[in-house]
């Protein structure tokens, strides 16, 4: 009997000394995933935030390799040939086709696979195109109908992307659409901290996905475009943009899942804003007829900003939670990084009290 009491008492050493070791590594991956910072990407469906995901990576992470690049050039050959599609379509649709000087090229373009690599033929009816008369009627009215507004972009370098040796670069990388579904996820060390950022859907049919997986998050980066306060949703022909995000990120702010983590507002989007300003009245827009800016003023842009910001800073229902915001241009590498910088610090502050540190 004494032999058999010893052996189950070495045995249940065995166990004890095996429980302190699990759970020993158990604490070790707790205190590692708590120093972690993890940020949430959030915002509605093209309001840029992806870019901002893409610019993290410029800025942080290992640069694009050659393989990348080639898996990003036929992304803006279909982007540069679709958006140019949509563009024809619409000079139809509105009536402007009698004024297309290049009548021949709108129909080749019409008739284009999407798929199709941009050649010269191509690159030629496409510069064509962009500079033409009838297009540029339609290019005004392009918040009527669903386009993205930085396919310019493509367009003004068609000289460079027809070249039978084109190989995507970095910022045709960062403007290049393709639509976020799931949860994309990317790691980066800034500072000897580790960082994780989430990249999610912002169409509508994508939001119920989010909530449950990020009830831990550091801080959510909440991104809005500054630019398409005359503009409707893709989804919803009868839902301006702006008023979407505002009502989005009240739902966001406001969420219990979120009551602990930092609430970062991006305005994003400016320099479209700052080019849109200079014709389209934010008055005219029956959601903010109340705006009483008038264009041409000299304060109009800054006027604008505060405008949208206290629209969003006013759903924030917590009057002790403090809303951190920024303008930002996601295709702007310098300006993201100066904007990130200047969260980092918040972002860190917070993540050391979450610690108990």
């Amino acid at each position: 009997m004494g032999a058999c009491l010893s052996s189950g008492s070495a045995e249940d050493r065995a166990a004890a000394k095996a429980s302190k070791e699990i759970e020993k590594l158990m604490n070790q991956h707790f205190t590692v995933d708590n120093a972690k910072v993890k940020l949430l990407l959030l915002g509605a469906g093209e309001s840029g935030k992806s870019t901002i995901f893409k610019q993290m990576r410029v800025l942080f992470g290992a640069p694009l390799t050659e393989d990348e690049k080639q898996q990003i050039t036929p992304v803006v050959y279909n982007n540069t040939i679709a958006s140019m599609k949509i563009l024809c379509t619409e000079t139809k649709n509105m009536g402007y086709d009698g004024d297309v000087v290049a009548k021949e090229k709108l129909d080749f373009m019409l008739g284009m696979n999407d798929q199709c690599e941009i050649n010269e033929e191509i690159g030629v009816a496409i510069k064509e195109l962009w500079t033409d008369p009838g297009l540029l009627q339609t290019w005004k009215r392009r918040a009527e109908f669903q386009i993205v507004e930085s396919v310019k972009y493509y367009f003004n370098e068609i000289d460079r992307i027809m070249k039978d040796d084109y190989v995507a670069t970095q910022q045709d990388m960062l403007l290049a659409r393709v639509r976020t579904s799931g949860i994309v996820t990317e790691k980066y060390v800034i500072d000897g901290i580790d960082f994780e950022m989430y990249d999610v859907g912002g169409q509508r049919n994508e939001r119920k996905k989010w909530i449950h997986c990020f009830d831990d998050v550091t801080a959510v980066i909440f991104v809005a475009a500054l630019s398409e306060y005359d503009q409707v949703l893709f989804e919803d022909a009868t839902a301006n943009r702006m008023t979407e995000a505002v009502d989005l990120f009240g739902d966001i702010c406001n969420n219990k899942v979120f009551q602990s983590s930092s609430m970062i507002l991006f305005l994003n989007k400016k320099d479209l804003y700052e080019e849109k300003i200079k014709e389209v009245h934010i008055g005219d827009q029956p959601a903010f007829a109340n705006f009483d800016g008038k264009l041409g003023d000299s304060d109009y842009y800054d006027k604008g900003i505060k405008y949208f910001l206290n629209l969003f800073l006013g759903m924030n229902k917590n009057p002790e939670r403090e809303v951190y915001n920024h303008a930002t241009c996601a295709t702007d590498s310098k300006n993201v990084e100066v904007v990130f910088k200047s969260c980092k610090d918040i972002i860190m502050k917070k993540n050391m009290e979450s610690m108990g540190l």
